[in-house]
């Protein structure tokens, strides 16, 4: 049992500045497995961009600007919610940067895959919330 002046007399751990920096693992990206429709697991997994990232804040910018821009008075619900898609699924197509499926990754096939699986596309912006996620060590199967 130490007591408390042991714990006082116990050197404090220097740190440094970079200690507190993020940019890196959030443009590192995090790996979100794939699985089937039916919950089956696969060997597959999208990369995603923390939000903080560069690159996904210009995208979400990108897409408060279409939003704001073509957005008018008097728009039907079916033209709202069609822009409103668009401006979402361009940002969490930027969110999801890469993939190690045997498909070649490409802007328009990862749009076309989270167009289609609406699910999909809802893990991928909750990932790239998840701040914490992104500095948990990586889950190895067991």
């Amino acid at each position: 049992m130490t007591t408390k002046a042991e714990k006082a007399a116990a050197p404090i751990k220097p740190f440094a500045l970079s200690d507190f920096f993020t940019l890196g693992a959030l443009e590192k990206g995090k790996k979100l497995p794939l699985t089937l429709p039916d919950g089956t697991e696969t060997e597959y997994h999208l990369m995603v961009l923390g939000a903080d990232a560069p690159a996904a804040r210009k995208a979400l910018l990108e897409a408060t600007r279409i939003l704001r821009d073509e957005g008018k008075e008097g728009m039907s619900v079916e033209e709202e919610a069609a822009i409103s898609q668009r401006a979402n699924l361009l940002y969490r197509s930027a969110l999801a940067f890469d993939w190690s499926l045997p498909v070649p990754y490409s802007k328009e096939a990862v749009a076309e895959l989270l167009l289609n699986n609406p699910g999909l596309a809802n893990d991928v912006e909750r990932l790239a919330s998840d701040r914490a996620r992104f500095f948990a060590p990586e889950l190895k199967a067991s």
